[in-house]
């Protein structure tokens, strides 16, 4: 796991921020992407995808525009729908690039048309592969089914941020999640950007494994720290697949941000993502 975004000018990679036609973009996902950025010294391409899906949908005569009322409906057509997206799509861009000059980041906005899982792993493959994917619409059932399936099809990704129905902030610790040794280098090194453009300071919360493989953990943590005092380390008592007690322990820890491996005991790739997301009030950022 190597959770890295290629600084700008390298033409490597990117934060990309996907946004849709939905319009639903969450201020703290947009924040959250602006943060990766920070840290990385990276650029953010804003990515507007109209799902050829719908719009295909749209050319159907059974197709209708219901009104706000509910008490109309009209004909759809592609045209109609083809200038409410670009109505909506101006509409997020305008808002992220202005989030991005207060943030001093340099954003580049683009609309493309196809399928959003496709549309993504060829925007990665562009310019990667070292991008971060950065989802603006708040998390979801139907995007956690996705992500998967998200992981597998964009290989040009080293991670992907989100956020969760209750997320509010992107200050606070930056808690990265380790269930592997193996991990803790790469894990601390991304927490240790991110707290320094956010303001909190970088935590390692343990929760992998039975009390034996977790008191291994730590010690080998604190051997290879040593008397570093930059970095808490907090264990969790939790065993695997408790995404609900690791939340709590979070929120008791006031996490901001948290780094977590996608497909982990933490965040398991067939569930568990909603229950730790809804308990926290930070974006996540899911690593390979």
């Amino acid at each position: 796991m190597i959770a890295h975004v290629a600084e700008k000018g390298e033409d490597r990679g990117r934060v990309v921020l996907q946004i849709g036609p939905s319009g639903a973009a969450s201020q703290v996902a947009i924040d959250a992407a602006l943060r990766v950025a920070q840290a990385y010294q990276s650029e953010i391409e804003s990515l507007f995808i109209e799902d050829v899906r719908i719009i295909d949908a749209a050319e159907h005569a059974f197709a209708r525009e219901i009104s706000n009322s509910g008490r109309r409906t009209s004909r759809l057509g592609a045209a109609v729908l083809e200038r409410e997206l670009a109505s909506v799509a101006s509409a997020l861009q305008r808002k992220i690039v202005e989030a991005g000059r207060r943030a001093e980041v340099t954003i580049r906005c683009r609309t493309v048309r196809g399928e959003p899982l496709q549309a993504l792993a060829t925007a990665c493959a562009e310019n990667g592969p070292w991008n971060v994917v950065a989802l603006a619409q708040p998390l979801d059932v139907l995007t956690i089914l996705a992500l998967p399936e998200l992981f597998q099809a964009v290989q040009g990704t080293t991670g992907v941020v989100v956020a969760g129905s209750r997320a509010r902030r992107t200050s606070g610790p930056v808690v990265a999640l380790i269930e592997e040794f193996e991990r803790v280098g790469p894990m601390l090194r991304a927490a240790m950007r991110l707290a320094a453009v956010t303001g909190g300071d970088a935590r390692l919360l343990i929760t992998g494994g039975n009390g034996e493989r977790i008191d291994w953990i730590e010690g080998q943590i604190r051997l290879a720290l040593g008397e570093d005092p930059t970095t808490r380390i907090t264990v969790a008592e939790v065993e695997r697949g408790e995404p609900a007690a690791i939340a709590e322990t979070l929120r008791r820890m006031g996490a901001g941000f948290v780094i977590a491996q996608f497909g982990g005991s933490a965040v398991p790739a067939d569930g568990g993502l909603m229950t730790l997301a809804a308990g926290i009030e930070g974006p996540l950022f899911l690593v390979r």
